[in-house]
């Protein structure tokens, strides 16, 4: 599997635990329940973002500037 179908598939998994989220919030379920899976979303979007910032590790010793700008992305994200 390459890796954008795999980012994508992760992806889609995130917009499903949104949806099921909204769905909660619509029902007004507990409060506790609501953050669970909030959380959830949140350590699967970082998932994403960490498989993304990986790919960009391999180009980071390339010159000064990518290497400046990897260390953005890393200091934004994490």
């Amino acid at each position: 599997m390459s890796e954008t179908l795999k980012l994508a598939n992760q992806l889609k998994r995130v917009k499903g635990q949104i949806g099921g989220i909204e769905k909660m919030l619509s029902e007004q379920r507990n409060c506790e329940e609501v953050l669970t899976q909030l959380a959830a979303a949140m350590s699967s979007l970082k998932s994403v973002a960490r498989e993304v910032l990986s790919g960009e590790a391999v180009e980071c010793g390339r010159d000064e500037k990518t290497q400046e700008r990897y260390a953005m992305l890393l200091k934004r994200f994490f």
